[in-house]
C-alpha cells in the first residue's frame, strides 16, 4: 500500500510539473532574438520637422522630443550638418535626435544652455558662437 501511495505521489508531481510547463530532464532552449540594425537605429532615433516660428529651445521642450528646453544644445550638436547657427533654423528642416542620451551628455547640454548669452536677433549665421557647443 505504501508503494502504491508513493507511485501516486510521483505521478501527481509529474502531472503538476507538466501542467506548469516544467520539464524534468530537458530544458527548452529558445533562440535569442537579434535586433536588426535598422530596427535598433529606428528605435533609438527621433526626428522633428521644423515649423515656422520654431526655435531649438521650443523644439527641445516638446514632451515627445527631449522634454526639456535646456537640452536644445543636443539638437544643435546632432544636426550641425544642417544648422550653422543655433539661433537660425528654417521651416521644413528635418532635425534628428537620439532618444537615449547619457546623463553626462544631458548635463553638458544643460550647462551649455545656461552659459549661452541672451538671444540677440540676427539674420545671418554668426561667425563665432558664444559657447563651444
Amino acid at each position: 500500500m505504501a508503494k502504491h501511495k508513493k507511485l501516486s505521489l510521483l505521478v501527481a508531481a509529474a502531472a503538476v510539473a507538466a501542467l506548469a510547463g516544467c520539464t524534468t530532464n530537458k530544458q527548452a532552449v529558445k533562440p535569442e532574438a537579434t535586433p536588426t540594425p535598422a530596427a535598433s537605429t529606428e528605435n533609438s532615433m527621433g526626428s522633428y520637422v521644423v515649423h515656422k516660428g520654431d526655435c531649438l529651445w521650443k523644439i527641445a521642450g516638446e514632451q515627445d522630443v527631449l522634454g526639456d528646453p535646456f537640452r536644445w544644445p543636443l539638437l544643435y550638436k546632432q544636426n550641425r550638418d544642417q544648422i550653422e547657427d543655433p539661433d537660425i533654423i528654417q521651416p521644413d528642416e528635418d532635425l534628428n535626435y537620439k532618444k537615449d542620451y547619457t546623463e553626462s551628455e544631458i548635463a553638458d547640454a544643460i550647462k551649455k544652455a545656461k552659459e549661452t548669452p541672451k538671444y540677440v536677433p540676427h539674420d545671418r549665421p554668426r561667425k563665432n558662437l558664444p559657447v563651444k557647443y
